[in-house]
């Protein structure tokens, strides 16, 4: 199985670090290195995690985008997580990661949660 690929991508005019994930998210490793992006978020920025390239979610992952979630809040960084698979939502919603950030269907869901921030 080919290892997931995670693409950082930013929109100065729209004050946005987007990470989006290509692949199997299967364990905490590759969102362990998101987690890391956290503190060189610019100020005014928003972090969108966008799963709607990934293949499948693990309970490792899940874990650990929750924790990630937690640390965003405790930075004071507006994060969302946009996911368009029904499937892999819902695994996310009953993990209570909606309870953290939003979680969404669409990037365009997710844009003006970035400016209500």
């Amino acid at each position: 199985m080919p290892s997931p690929l995670l693409v950082a991508s930013t929109d100065a005019a729209r004050k946005l670090v987007v990470l989006t994930v290509e692949g199997s998210l299967s364990d905490a490793e590759l969102v362990e290195t998101m987690r890391l992006v956290l503190p060189a978020v610019p100020a005014g920025h928003s972090v969108i995690i966008d799963l709607s390239e990934t293949t499948a979610l693990g309970q490792h992952a899940i874990t650990a985008l929750r924790s990630v979630a937690a640390d965003a809040a405790r930075l004071g960084v507006t994060l969302i997580i946009v996911c368009d698979d029904l499937a892999r939502r819902s695994e996310l919603v009953l993990a209570d990661l909606d309870t953290l950030v939003p979680v969404v269907e669409a990037l365009e869901h997710a844009l003006p949660l970035t400016r209500a921030a």
